[in-house]
């Protein structure tokens, strides 16, 4: 299975991105923003060395991080917080009732049973 930084890289590639175009936002036509610029707790964006160090999984991006690129990458930030080794906010004990969650992890596990486990 591919890492974080390494499904951030290929997603960024294949939607044809510069890390300029992540960090700062890019523009389309009619000066329409196709992604956002992805910002830190502080709101100030985060930088090319920051984003090159996710890529290399030499940082760990923040739950808002994490989000961000989710939505202006359009993958599903669920895979990316799995990929991170974390669970989405909503997910954490406090947020969902235990019940609840041992009954999903069961179906996951018997959805991932006889196809090689693979997400």
């Amino acid at each position: 299975m591919k890492t974080l930084g390494e499904s951030i890289r290929k997603r960024r590639r294949e939607l044809g991105l510069f890390g300029r175009e992540v960090v700062a936002g890019e523009l389309g036509l009619f000066g329409r923003e196709v992604v956002a610029a992805v910002r830190k707790a502080d709101g100030t964006p985060i930088s090319i060395p920051y984003l090159v160090d996710l890529e290399h999984d030499r940082r760990k991006p923040s739950d808002s991080v994490l989000n961000q690129l989710a939505t202006g990458l359009r993958i599903d930030a669920d895979l990316l917080f799995f990929l991170e080794g974390r669970r989405a906010p909503d997910l954490r004990l406090g947020n969902v009732n235990i019940e609840t969650l041992r009954t999903a992890l069961r179906t996951l596990r018997r959805n991932l049973d006889g196809r090689g486990g693979a997400l």
